[in-house]
């Protein structure tokens, strides 16, 4: 959670960047909710996805992972305006999760690179069983 409460602490700096921090949970809707409204101060939008589709369209889901549940892998993606990925962190561990000013990073350096640009960009990190995941 601590990742999620970062970005929601510096969800302006990625508004001025024109990118939309969007999480996502594996957990029920009502987890979502409260998520979004005491972790992510309602600053970032928080996605319930209990069958894991989105998590499986990106190649994330960890297989009976958790009590023999299936849970995402603590991930963060950025993906482009056209909806193609450009950068991917998948972290092996708590600790190794990028810090926001390392994500806000990766999305300066993605934008100095010359590419279309019609659409906001998104930031999804990603995270385990009852853990915030972001994904567009």
């Amino acid at each position: 959670m601590t990742e999620l409460r970062g970005l929601a602490q510096k969800a302006s700096e990625f508004e001025k960047l024109n990118v939309k921090v969007v999480g996502i949970s594996v957990d029920d809707q009502q987890h979502a909710h409260d998520v979004w409204d005491k972790v992510a101060q309602q600053k970032i939008t928080v996605l319930s996805d209990p069958g894991a589709q989105v998590i499986k369209k990106y190649g994330l889901l960890h297989a009976a992972g958790h009590s023999d549940q299936d849970i995402a892998l603590r991930t963060t993606l950025l993906v482009g305006p056209n909806g193609i990925e450009k950068w991917r962190r998948v972290s092996q561990s708590v600790p190794d999760i990028p810090t926001v000013d390392e994500t806000l990073a990766k999305v300066k350096e993605s934008q100095a690179l010359p590419a279309e640009r019609t659409r906001a960009e998104c930031v999804l990190p990603l995270t385990t069983a009852k853990r915030l995941r972001q994904v567009c």
